[in-house]
């Protein structure tokens, strides 16, 4: 949820992202020196050419399958209105339905415990809500969003804020399992067990560490509950954690939210780095032995804001073989920071982090139901078809839209798992 759009101060990027990337090259003439002095010049790798860039620590692998076999749920007259339009809509619509589509986090939860919402009923979109149900999802093809156990800073580290998350467990659990069309999923076995079956899968992240209370007894409370992830902060700093919008405490983590991110690497439970500070993202990568997401966040070289993150943070992201999931939010994507940005802005964003991260560490997270501007051409969950259509429209191969779509995901979910068995001992 990302309501506020202020930034009150961000921390300093760690020290190393002051070093240059390159070291000066050496300059000079070596026709002019005798041979055997030329000769040794050039067996020097540092005065004959800049140093290769290290290799990435990790190089993905993507074993997942992430088709589900869907066929195309869109209905008449769009779906004729688009063919007519430009036949590459047959191959969108085609590759979409077919694949997996995951979406990092929607909010919907909040109106299902507080506005008494009826995900299995179809609701006209308002500003700012009303975004995803259930006849939306089918509509749209999205297969498996995480909905967002979203904690206001308001309730503080309070016993309070860990029993506003169990409710909010509660009710989406109960809504989900008196649907016919949907399941929970605790796994990415799940999601595709449920998603070939024909249904949708709802995971569950954990929006504000505030909740956890600085403690991993609660957070292996919520893990049990069905949490997948947890945003580590939301806007506020908190008492482990800085935000990217929110007074520095801690210069990123501290020694409580290393001990806490060891914890979520063991119980499979991603990190989730959207709204932290520069300091705490660089901190949380230093730690994890895990994958970690950016569950809804966009990129700061398009957009400047606090809440977005910076070329040298994907590259990171990249060589810890996450993926950034990116946010619809208009004011995190309009170029200009204002409230006017269109479908196309969103494309501009995925464009740009798989050109700096690559295709295998980027989503989407699109904060429905969480944000009161969506982009023009972008208002509800079925619209989502646009974005793989705008994809091959720019040149992507269907193999790198099914991986944009979900495939990244869901394997970076996957390998949560498998890190978290292995330091449970399990395998």
């Amino acid at each position: 949820m990302d309501s506020s759009v202020t930034a009150q101060g961000t921390s300093a990027a760690p020290y190393f992202a002051a070093i240059p990337s390159t070291l000066p090259v050496c300059r000079v003439n070596v026709l002019r020196l005798p041979l055997f002095a030329a000769l040794a010049l050039l067996g020097l790798a540092m005065c004959s050419s800049a140093p290769e860039p290290a290799p990435r620590a990790f190089v993905a692998t993507d074993t997942l399958d992430s088709r589900d076999g869907g066929t195309i749920r869109l209905g008449e007259p769009a779906k004729s209105r688009l063919l007519a339009e430009d036949p590459l809509w047959e191959r969108a619509l085609t590759l979409h339905y077919d694949a997996i589509v995951t979406d990092g986090h929607i909010d919907t939860p909040s109106l299902m415990l507080d506005d008494a919402y009826a995900f299995g009923t179809r609701h006209t979109p308002r500003s700012g809500s009303h975004h995803v149900d259930l006849p939306k999802m089918i509509e749209g093809g999205l297969d498996a969003p995480f909905f967002s156990i979203y904690v206001s800073r308001t309730y503080g580290e309070a016993p309070a804020a860990t029993d506003r998350a169990l409710a909010m467990i509660a009710e989406a659990k109960r809504q989900v399992e008196a649907l016919d069309g949907i399941e929970m999923a605790y796994s990415t076995d799940d999601v595709l067990r449920i998603t070939r079956s024909g249904k949708k899968a709802a995971l569950m992240g954990l929006e504000g560490g505030h909740a956890l209370r600085g403690s991993k007894d609660v957070l292996r409370l919520l893990a049990d509950g069905g949490i997948r992830y947890v945003t580590l902060t939301h806007t506020n700093t908190n008492s482990w954690a800085d935000a990217a919008t929110d007074t520095v405490r801690w210069n990123g983590l501290n020694d409580t939210g290393r001990d806490l991110i060891r914890e979520m690497n063991r119980l499979g439970v991603l990190v989730d780095l959207s709204h932290v500070s520069d300091s705490t993202f660089y901190d949380a990568l230093a730690v994890s032995e895990a994958p970690v997401i950016l569950s809804h966040s966009s990129v700061r070289a398009l957009t400047d804001h606090p809440r977005n993150i910076t070329d040298a943070m994907l590259r990171a992201l990249a060589d810890n073989g996450g993926v950034i999931m990116i946010n619809f939010f208009s004011r995190y994507i309009a170029q200009d920071g204002s409230t006017s940005a269109t479908l196309d802005d969103i494309i501009d964003h995925i464009d740009h982090a798989v050109q700096i991260a690559g295709v295998d560490y980027v989503g989407l997270g699109s904060d429905f139901d969480g944000v009161p501007f969506l982009p023009r051409g972008m208002g509800d969950a079925t619209r989502l078809p646009h974005i793989t259509y705008g994809l091959l429209k720019r040149g992507y191969s269907d193999d790198d839209v099914r991986k944009i779509l979900g495939g990244n995901t869901l394997r970076v979910l996957a390998e949560a798992e498998r890190i978290g068995a292995k330091l449970r001992g399990e395998r």
